[in-house]
């Protein structure tokens, strides 16, 4: 990326803008963590907030900022904070779940749960989920299985903690493709909320992505080393059943819906990919 000009104004504003295509307002320190400037104190962005809001470029109500086009019902956001809650405190009874399953490292709630955004009768438990590597697909059998057990699967008949398993991504493939890194993609890792952690992945997969604090520079990556297990340099029986399972599971998965990655190392469902429209509302309206 090129260095950025430091422009406060602009960043609050294209700040806002973002979150305003999700029809979120942001809290003051919700803009503050989010913002696209590193501000120097709070006073400094208090202070660009109060002229912006003097010559009416962003509004504010009942402790919400957003901008004009926006058009907010308090009551509404608060609602689905409370849903939230509620759903986060009702799934952590099923955490064993994803204890048991050995090869399961880390487990991040993602989605509009994570931003505490979330309609319980409308909207799915969205899971991302970092596996041994070369036992992603194996996982994915048993951990659906687990969850259609205890009626948790997302489908279209059950109403009550829809939870859908829908990117997994192998221990060795934490860094995201430089491709696919863009302000979509950061705000949803920086949004992650996390659920289970073996042994610190979620620091090394945070530390495999450092890249967005270019697009989210207030967010804070701590210091972690993370510890170099040897590497399996054979094949295993295990090895082998994740590769048949492989090949077996995309032979009903590959005409679903056309925009799926089904590979080795990464699952991904995506009945359809919203970061496209997003970026393109996005980059239409930024200042």
């Amino acid at each position: 990326m090129k260095p950025k000009i430091f422009d406060p104004k602009r960043d609050i504003i294209n700040t806002l803008n973002y979150k305003k295509i999700f029809k979120q307002p942001l809290t003051f320190y919700q803009l503050v963590y989010f913002c696209q400037t590193e501000f120097r104190s709070l006073k400094e962005i208090e202070d660009v907030l109060t002229e912006l809001l003097e010559y009416h470029k962003i509004r504010y109500q009942k402790g919400f900022y957003y901008l004009s086009k926006l058009k907010l019902n308090v009551e509404k956001v608060k609602k689905k904070k409370e849903e939230a809650i509620k759903t986060f405190t009702e799934l952590e009874k099923y955490k064993f779940i994803f204890e048991n399953i050995p090869f399961i490292k880390y487990v991040g709630i993602t989605g509009t749960l994570a931003s505490y955004f979330f309609d319980s009768e409308r909207d799915d438990i969205d899971l991302f989920i970092i596996v041994e590597k070369n036992r992603l697909w194996i996982t994915r059998v048993v951990l659906v299985g687990f969850l259609k057990i205890f009626n948790l699967y997302v489908n279209d008949k059950n109403s009550y903690l829809k939870i859908c398993p829908n990117f997994y991504i192998s221990e060795d493939k934490m860094s995201w493709d430089e491709t696919k890194r863009n302000i979509y993609v950061a705000n949803e890792i920086v949004l992650m909320q996390p659920f289970y952690d073996r042994n610190d992945f979620y620091f090394q997969f945070l530390k495999s992505n450092m890249w967005v604090k270019e697009y989210i520079p207030n967010f804070n990556i701590p210091e972690y080393e993370s510890e170099n297990l040897p590497k399996k340099a054979y094949t295993t029986f295990l090895d082998i059943c994740d590769l048949f399972l492989m090949f077996f599971q995309k032979l009903f998965m590959k005409v679903r819906y056309g925009s799926e990655v089904l590979k080795r190392d990464t699952i991904h469902f995506l009945k359809y990919d919203n970061a496209i429209w997003i970026l393109d509302s996005y980059h239409k309206e930024k200042s």
